[in-house]
């Protein structure tokens, strides 16, 4: 039987570093594709941005917790290193950042609307939508990732739903 994320990370805290290449392993295609949505699919800031994420683990080793939840922890620490890099351009709020969807004119149009529903949605919302639905991170993590409540986090699914259903419907009048 294999060792957990949470085991491999508390390996990697007291020292055994080596054991980080299996939780990259793991981990490296969810936080990139994470990084790619963030990024707005510009691959050479995501591959940046995902060795940021690991370099920062192993830097920060120390900071990890018994306990904890090493997905939300792992996500967290992948959407610092975005808004760091976002600072670091000067923009310094996700809500600045708009990502485009990138969608393929061959798909059938249901979908393309959904997407195109989805990238509407306000960053906060998005963001919750995309951790629960793409990631499939629980409330309590994506609280976590987002250092917010888990509550806040439920308001922000239950109006991102809401507002989902009102882009989608809207798409399909026009």
């Amino acid at each position: 039987m294999s060792p957990t994320d949470e085991e491999l990370m508390s390996e990697v805290a007291k020292g055994q570093t080596s054991r980080l290449a299996e939780l990259y392993g793991r981990y490296k295609t969810p936080v990139f594709g994470f990084l790619m949505n963030r990024a707005g699919g510009d691959r050479a800031t995501s591959e940046d941005l995902l060795q940021n994420t690991f370099e920062r683990i192993l830097r920060y080793r120390s900071s990890w917790r018994e306990g904890q939840s090493f997905r939300a922890w792992i996500f967290a620490i992948a959407r610092n290193a975005y808004q760091d890099h976002l600072r670091r351009e000067g923009r310094l709020t996700l809500e600045e950042v708009d990502v485009p969807t990138e969608t393929s004119q061959e798909e059938p149009e249901p979908i393309f609307d959904c997407r195109r529903a989805l990238a509407a949605l306000p960053d906060p919302y998005r963001v919750v939508v995309e951790l629960a639905w793409q990631r499939n991170l629980k409330y309590a993590e994506i609280a976590t990732v987002l250092g917010t409540t888990e509550a806040n986090v439920k308001v922000r699914m239950h109006r991102a739903c809401k507002q989902l259903r009102a882009n989608y419907h809207n798409a399909n009048r026009l």
